[in-house]
């Protein structure tokens, strides 16, 4: 009886039993967002041979959810959502099931879905996501035609189909979601109102006068804001929505309601393991996202990591924290655990409030009797400063300009002393990057010229006096000291090069992320140029050009740092010595640094360009070099390419100069 025959037995004989039919896979990842397909995505780069398997409720790819805001004010088409081309997943043999899943079985590994159907794993991925909170359960209207909940795709879907009927709306909720929301409906000239709960906008991470100045720069565009304000009922007329009712007994008009309330993390599953597995507002994992079950990870909105400052277990729902965790958690899913020993350090969250930046680390509103709190109003932003013995443990930053938001996290995460650095941090005009580059080089360099300590010695002294020695032997032990003195600088020298080496060559494993645009790294295969192509096939979300996206942050390198503390929660062990890392993301815009000539070499002028133009592609030869055809085909070449899909750049090309320019 062959393989084929032996199978279809199994199926006939597990159907007249009533048992699920099982099959396996070495990994499998529940959940196909940003996190749950980078996690495969750098699993089969690690374990090219492995079965990978995504099982997902969702119908349609994993698309780029902060584009969605673009998509909102039809800057972008549902094509332009992909985070990565079509039939990437065919490409890398990641196979896509369509189910629910709805218990874990961990002892015997294995999740049984709808259907009579079960998946057995080797290691298993919870990359479940969030959903939004949405309105109050009891509140009458909840259900009128124009009350929209703003999260997936489908309800992108739903207010663009609406936009045309909709001369006022009324948008509820106190975050970064709701303003975007507020900008996006002003951008389509829709009177709007922003009914906030609290007294301040954001008041967990903003104080009043940064809430304040927010709030007078939405005034500004044309939103009116209602603090203090809650929805106690929708009216309808004939059961569509024509305005809402407020706690302070007024009646709004509007033909739209918007909820942007927040979002929990789907942590369901959690509670359908057959081992206990930890979960409080999300699963709770360690820095290598290990669940307290083993072979169980977690990564995204589901995961709630460990906050530093506060011991609290706190998810992270945002682009830039997903992506980071899935490519940590696709290394753990097979084996790699080297790759993981950078712990993800403070909270940090930098996005656009409308024409300002906001950039927040750590806990800026701290208090208490040994924290000091300095403030700054200058140069049209606000700044907020939370010091302890001489380090940094929050910062707001609030403006037109937004600092290196991974530095600032560096100098948190890392304790720097910050006596010398103050009024340039409060002042906002702080070069991070170029601080931290100095200070690695004195490290270097006291690595390099520190004096050799003394080799101590033990023993008795003997009382009796020894002869001297010969000049012959105080000749060749000098030699011998100076050779081993040479010795042990050439092996300082050669740790130096190593974690240069080291940084240089994990530049080209960081630089490919922009948590806004979402610029995704490519996908590894053999055939690249294939895959450039496809990139600039309008798959992705930003096709840059020159001149228009202005970088928001800094790239720079992480220093090496020995982590000491407590034993880790889940496994016992002390923390393990990070690997050197890098932090050269752009989390605004995905500017990337340019790679140095020992990692990257750069090809000859006269070389033949074979690589598509790519999202990174962009060296072009000096215009004096180049031949008639090339600079036709660069002519071309600028005047297909369409202009930056920023998330707040909504500039269009003007066809005559397009024109012009042939």
């Amino acid at each position: 009886m062959n393989s084929s025959q032996d199978k279809s037995l199994v199926v006939s004989t597990q159907q007249k039993t009533g048992a699920p039919y099982l099959d396996s896979a070495d990994i499998v990842i529940i959940g196909n967002g940003i996190a749950g397909l980078t996690a495969a995505m750098e699993a089969r780069r690690h374990a090219p041979d492995k079965r990978i398997v995504i099982v997902t409720e969702q119908i349609h790819p994993t698309i780029n959810t902060p584009a969605l805001k673009q998509f909102a004010i039809a800057k972008l088409e549902r094509e332009q959502l992909l985070a990565y081309p079509a039939g990437t997943e065919r490409e890398q043999r990641i196979h896509v099931v369509t189910a629910h899943v709805k218990e874990i079985h961990a002892r015997s590994k294995y999740v049984t879905l709808d259907g009579n159907r079960a998946f057995g794993y080797g290691s298993l991925l919870l990359a479940t996501g969030s959903t939004p909170m949405g309105l109050p359960a009891g509140l009458p209207g909840r259900n009128f035609d124009g009350v929209l909940t703003l999260h997936r795709l489908q309800d992108y879907l739903d207010l663009r189909r609406r936009l045309n009927e909709v001369s006022e709306a009324a948008v509820i909720g106190g975050g970064a979601h709701a303003i975007e929301t507020v900008m996006g409906l002003l951008y389509w000239g829709i009177r709007v109102h922003w009914l906030i709960r609290g007294e301040t906008f954001m008041g967990r991470i903003l104080d009043k006068p940064a809430s304040e100045l927010v709030l007078e720069n939405v005034r500004r565009a044309g939103a009116v804001v209602h603090t203090q304000t809650e929805v106690v009922g929708v009216v309808g007329r004939v059961g569509v929505v024509a305005g809402v009712i407020t706690n302070q007994q007024t009646m709004i008009p509007c033909q739209m309601v918007l909820s942007c309330t927040g979002t929990r993390p789907v942590d369901e599953l959690a509670e359908r393991c057959s081992l206990p597995l930890k979960h409080k507002n999300g699963i709770l994992v360690d820095d290598q996202l290990r669940s307290s079950v083993n072979d169980i990870y977690a990564a995204g909105d589901v995961a709630a990591l460990k906050n530093p400052q506060t011991g609290r277990y706190e998810p992270r729902a945002q682009w830039y924290a997903a992506v980071s965790q899935a490519r940590i958690a696709g290394a753990m899913l097979v084996g790699h655990d080297e790759l993981a020993q950078q712990p993800f350090g403070v909270l940090w969250h930098a996005t656009h409030l409308g024409e300002l930046s906001m950039l927040t680390v750590g806990d800026p509103m701290a208090q208490g009797s040994n924290i000091v709190t300095l403030t700054d109003k200058s140069q049209g932003g606000y700044r907020r400063m939370a010091i302890t013995d001489n380090r940094l443990i929050g910062y707001l930053s609030l403006g037109p300009a937004q600092p290196d938001s991974l530095a600032i996290k560096r100098i948190v995460d890392e304790g720097h002393p910050v006596r010398d650095i103050t009024r340039a941090l409060l002042k906002g005009n702080f070069d991070a990057r170029q601080h931290l580059s100095q200070q690695r080089s004195i490290a270097a360099q006291g690595m390099l010229t520190a004096k050799l300590p003394q080799i101590a010695t033990t023993g008795k002294v003997a009382a009796v006096e020894s002869p001297s020695p010969q000049p012959e032997k105080l000749i060749a032990e000098r030699v011998a000291r100076q050779e081993s003195g040479a010795e042990l600088r050439r092996e300082a020298v050669a740790r130096a090069q190593q974690v240069a080496q080291s940084n240089a060559q994990s530049i080209f494993y960081e630089e490919e992320l922009s948590p806004f645009s979402g610029n995704l790294p490519a996908v590894p295969g053999k055939n690249t140029d294939e895959f450039a192509s496809l990139m600039n096939s309008g798959s992705l979300l930003s096709e840059r050009t020159t001149g228009e996206i202005k970088p928001l942050t800094g790239n720079l390198p992480a220093i090496s740092t020995r982590v000491t503390g407590e034993m880790d929660t889940f496994t016992g062990k002390q923390p393990a010595v990070p690997e050197v890392t890098t932090e050269e993301i752009s989390p605004f815009t995905g500017n990337l640094p340019v790679i140095s000539q020992t990692t990257q070499p750069q090809a000859p002028v006269s070389a033949k360009r074979t690589q598509g133009r790519g999202l990174w592609a962009y060296a072009n030869q000096p215009a004096e070099q180049q031949t008639g055809e090339q600079k036709k085909e660069a002519v071309k070449v600028s005047i297909e390419r369409r202009p930056s899909r920023n998330l707040w750049s909504y500039s269009q090309g003007d066809p005559a100069r397009i024109e012009e320019r042939r």
